[in-house]
């Protein structure tokens, strides 16, 4: 997931498996969006629970057993 840092508009990323363990937080904690910190200038920049869901890799769905 890319983000363009609100203050110094430099863009940086954020993992799918960051992504997944962001999520799970923000989950026990009843949180709706994240701080992520731009590496470059240190500013918080919030990105929001729905964003985040958008990028999260779809999670593996058990396959049903086929009828033959």
């Amino acid at each position: 997931m890319q983000i363009r840092c609100q203050q110094c508009h430099r863009p940086f990323s954020i993992n799918r498996d960051a992504i997944l363990a962001i999520l799970e937080a923000m989950e026990a904690e009843k949180q709706t969006h994240h701080n992520a910190d731009c590496p470059h200038c240190g500013k918080n920049n919030h990105v929001s629970r729905k964003e985040l869901e958008r990028w999260a890799p779809a999670k593996a769905q058990p396959q049903e057993p086929q009828a033959t």
